[in-house]
């Protein structure tokens, strides 16, 4: 590029992330010749533009100038504003021509991708990207299995990556290739990816079948690894903590019954594992909780139980006798080796050196010592014992007046309610409190008369761990009604940087919005999956944010959602 520092346009430069670029530094630049830089990718007709700053060592880290948020399919016009050692500003302007979003194809699919609908944004979030971690499969996932026949765990669970970014006025920014980051026939690269999250570099992190990755947002991947070798089948949470190491949600290989029998066990352990991927601590929920509880079991609608849907199953409850004699392996029931648990989250608290889980199959969401012991349940009173029994937290008042609450989670008089088949449960640190995501199936341990009377919420609670109490601060979701009813997946979490609440109703529609529950058959026209996408100032219940995500493919659904800081991402 004559009259610059720079030389050309590499587009894709990782083969990871189809809508970034990057401008190198050309043959007669010095080290210090440009010593800042900043990109603003500029705006289609009514778009939202986006800007960064990029340092001198990620310019030097990068091998030059990355640019993010490309259009799909778009002439995209950026320009570059840099400095040089002698603090002269410069310009330049740039064009580059981009592909369709690609992320697979499959039967039953009528969009390249899934489709946003903007239909509210407040001025002061109109910055905002949105992460949308998105699931579907193509035919050709699950060709693996473990060779346990009794019991082989969840490793054919799998599923084509769906990774996207959003920005509020409805275009995909970025999106994951998922040809160059997964392979179902690959032992180390088959399974879903789920649970990205940002490290404290301001990298990504995810988990994915047998292993996790380390990949940038210019598609750079920094590291994938292996889980340690007695454990197997990671989904849904990967999250670095404080400490730097990394939070597995994970299974055992070859776990040993009483009666001899081996089998892998399904979502039900906790991995500590530092960056290189060495294996720190572990927590074994089959010691720590009771597999043999039931009382949430009984009551899920077997045609949701996250993560096999069967329409077919729809609106029926297994029995206990059902649970005890279901074959192992990733099928709900009771015992080692089936899916009893179903951890859909981890996060930790320093304060303490705890973690917080949430157990889907529990529908509890419960904190976990360094030692191993429990410190406090979140849930319903039904059917912990012992030891257990006396970790259940009692839901109170504002002024700490205990509520009245039967062992079914019924409470009179109030608006506190339990979590049910619950996605997410984070420590709010800043305010002392705890966001998870209420699924809402099987609410109070039961299955309404109605299935249309389902709702899902995101609930705030503040827990008091010396008198073992819970008091709810905030809801939203109620006056959704069924329109926002997510069965399955979904996030709520705090945003510190505008004192937010985000809410992803994922899995909205699952069984036809509209359509009544009987409409179970998908596609173009009739029960589209909507993910409902929002964003609270703190406290308030009217949203500053609301994005609406629709289905491109039959049983396609969102997972999960994050926002995304792009000057955290790059700096």
């Amino acid at each position: 590029m004559p009259g610059t520092p720079f030389g050309h346009i590499v587009h894709n430069p990782h083969e990871n992330a189809p809508l970034t670029a990057l401008v190198t530094l050309g043959p007669k630049a010095v080290k210090s010749q440009v010593a800042s830089a900043k990109v603003t990718v500029h705006a289609k007709p009514g778009g939202v533009p986006i800007s960064y700053d990029v340092s001198h060592t990620t310019m030097q880290s990068e091998g030059g100038i990355p640019i993010f948020g490309l259009y799909p399919d778009y002439h995209n016009t950026f320009t570059i504003d840099w400095k040089d050692a002698d603090g002269k500003s410069h310009s330049h302007d740039y064009k580059m021509m981009t592909p369709q979003v690609d992320m697979g194809y499959s039967q039953g699919q009528w969009a390249h991708h899934p489709t946003i609908d903007v239909k509210k944004v407040d001025p002061d979030f109109k910055d905002r990207l949105y992460f949308v971690n998105w699931t579907k499969s193509d035919g050709k996932v699950g060709v693996l299995t473990h060779n346990t026949p009794d019991g082989h765990g969840a490793f054919s669970w799998d599923g084509v990556p769906g990774f996207f970014i959003i920005d509020t006025a409805g275009d995909i920014r970025w999106y994951m290739n998922p040809y160059t980051t997964h392979d179902s026939k690959d032992y180390e690269n088959a399974g879903y990816a789920m649970g990205m999250n940002v490290t404290d570099k301001g990298n990504m992190i995810w988990v994915q079948g047998q292993g996790w990755k380390h990949m940038n947002i210019m598609g750079r991947m920094i590291g994938e690894h292996s889980l340690p070798g007695d454990f197997s089948d990671a989904s849904h949470e990967g999250i670095q903590i404080r400490n730097g190491n990394v939070l597995i949600r994970a299974a055992r290989k070859n776990y040993p019954l009483a009666d001899g029998t081996l089998v892998n066990t399904v979502r039900d352990h906790i991995l500590e594992v530092d960056m290189n991927g060495t294996l720190v601590d572990y927590w074994d929920l089959n010691e720590i909780l009771d597999p043999l509880r039931d009382a949430a079991l009984l009551s899920l609608d077997a045609g949701a139980v996250c993560l096999n849907i069967d329409v077919d199953q729809a609106g029926h409850q297994a029995t206990a006798e059902d649970l005890a004699s279901f074959g192992r392996g990733d099928i709900h029931g009771v015992e080692t080796g089936r899916n009893w648990a179903h951890v859909n989250s981890v996060d930790w608290d320093p304060e303490d050196d705890s973690i917080i889980i949430s157990s889907r199959h529990q529908s509890a969401v419960i904190k976990i010592g360094r030692d191993k012991e429990v410190k406090w349940i979140l849930s319903a009173k039904k059917g912990w014992k012992g030891e257990l029994a006396d970790k259940v937290l009692t839901p109170v008042d504002k002024r700490g007046r205990k509520l009245d609450c039967d062992e079914n989670g019924k409470c009179n008089n109030t608006d506190f309610d339990f979590t049910w088949t619950q996605h997410t449960a984070y420590k709010v640190h800043e305010k002392g409190t705890f966001s998870v995501f209420d699924n809402g199936d099987g609410r109070h341990l039961e299955q309404p008369t109605f299935p249309t009377d389902k709702y899902s919420r995101s609930v705030e609670y503040k827990v008091n761990p010396k008198k073992m109490t819970v008091q709810q601060v905030w809801e939203y979701g109620k006056e959704l009604g069924y329109e926002g009813y997510a069965p399955v997946t979904s996030i709520t979490k705090y945003q510190a940087d505008k004192n937010s609440m985000l809410s992803y109703f994922a899995s909205a529609g699952l069984f036809g919005i509209g359509g009544g529950y009987g409409n179970l058959k998908m596609d173009e026209t009739t029960g589209k999956v909507k993910s409902i996408l929002t964003e609270h100032r703190y406290g308030e219940q009217e949203p500053a944010v609301r994005i609406d995500i629709n289905s491109h493919a039959m049983f396609a659904s969102g997972y999960r959602a994050q926002v995304i800081v792009i000057d955290d991402m790059i700096k």
